[in-house]
């Protein structure tokens, strides 16, 4: 008599069967539009300085020792911070938490002669060991989650000066030191939305020098200091995932600030290159998501039989539609996941609010919104 064969029993004796696993598992693997691929992003889309960083992104600010890489990242923090133009570029606010791995003391009297005491200055009891990733990209994250929480409508930098220092000494021309720890730091600016600076050593005297470049692989963005004439150094872009590359974009002239018995140096002029002016970019199609919510907001003010008055009461009233309602009918047209959803109706709300079409006010709940303009909304 042949052998019966032999039967494995996946669920345990008078216990409910479990729940069996789909044959075509895809292990969280999808193919993604770009428009569903950046619903699903932390702002991949966002600039923090116009043309040149990008949220989400690690980049590298260069430089011979001496050349001023500090009170340069200073300065690009202090305009951040206060969300003011950068060489003539459109800035958004961001709070900066500054991880002053060679000298953290230069950093503080830095930030004191320029007066700026909203930047941070990172204090960790294990410092910043580049050395170890894991340990570095946790500290990292925890720096990234209490400047997130100073405020939630801010973006977030975290500067790291320098990698040299975080690296415990280690050469950064050593790959085997190197590539981990930036591949750490890239995929976590990745993942919380976040920009992550790096200061980094190098030997560059001209702008086709690449003694001593390790970083442009892994980062979205080079900025360079090169030696000028007059005391000037010139900041140069080299690579540019942003914008163009490879030009300079202005210069920076020092000065020294006495702080007790000590100078530090800040910048004294940062003047914009006239040469380097920035192109305006063509103009896209409007995206999907958007033309789909421009038509619930269309018929959502047609049917609406709301008013308020929000230039006063001798002002004209305006129909209005209440933002839940409109968001609701936004996701009962869309198939994707709830998250998702959600922030494709938040991208485009604040498409229309951009261009001025709509104009977001209090009502109920939520708010509500009502045409900013009889033009229509590609005007």
């Amino acid at each position: 008599m042949a052998l019966l064969p032999k039967i494995e029993v996946k669920n345990e004796p008078g216990q409910p069967f479990k729940t069996l696993e789909p044959a075509n598992d895809n292990h969280g693997i999808r193919l993604l539009s770009f428009e569903e691929f950046k619903a699903q992003e932390n702002g991949t889309a966002e600039a923090i300085i116009k043309g040149l960083v990008r949220t989400g992104t690690l980049i590298a600010v260069g430089g011979r020792p001496g050349a001023g890489k500090t009170a340069l990242m200073v300065a690009i923090a202090d305009t951040l911070d206060k969300g003011e133009p950068f060489l003539g570029r459109d800035t958004k606010p961001t709070t900066v938490a500054y991880i002053a791995a060679e000298d953290g003391g230069d950093v503080a009297n830095r930030l004191e002669a320029i007066g700026n005491t909203s930047i941070k200055i990172v204090k960790s009891p294990e410092g910043f060991p580049l050395t170890n990733p894991k340990k570095a990209a946790a500290i990292a994250k925890e720096v990234v989650r209490q400047a997130k929480a100073l405020d939630p409508d801010r973006h977030v930098m975290l500067v790291v000066d320098t990698l040299r220092a975080a690296l415990g000494g280690q050469s950064v021309l050593d790959d085997k030191y190197t590539s981990p720890a930036l591949n750490a730091m890239r995929e976590l600016a990745e993942a919380e939305g976040v920009v992550i600076a790096v200061l980094n050593h190098t030997n560059r005297e001209n702008n086709k020098a690449t003694k001593g470049e390790t970083l442009e692989a892994v980062t979205a963005l080079e900025l360079v200091l090169l030696d000028g004439d007059g005391g000037w150094h010139t900041i140069y872009v080299g690579k540019n995932r942003s914008g163009p590359g490879q030009r300079n974009i202005g210069k920076v002239r020092y000065t020294s600030v006495q702080i007790g018995d000590v100078t530090a140096a800040i910048i004294d002029e940062m003047v914009a290159d006239e040469t380097a002016s920035i192109e305006e970019p063509k103009e896209r199609k409007t995206p999907d998501n958007a033309r789909l919510l421009e038509g619930i907001i269309r018929t959502a003010l047609l049917d609406s039989r709301n008013y308020l008055s929000p230039f006063g009461a001798e002002g004209p009233r305006v129909k209005v539609a209440d933002v839940a309602t409109i968001r609701e009918q936004f996701y009962a047209r869309k198939a994707d996941l709830a998250d998702s959803k959600l922030k494709a109706f938040n991208r485009s709300l604040e498409y229309w609010l951009r261009k001025e079409w709509i104009v977001k006010g209090d009502f109920g709940a939520e708010g509500a919104i009502w045409f900013g303009r009889s033009d229509g909304p590609d005007s």
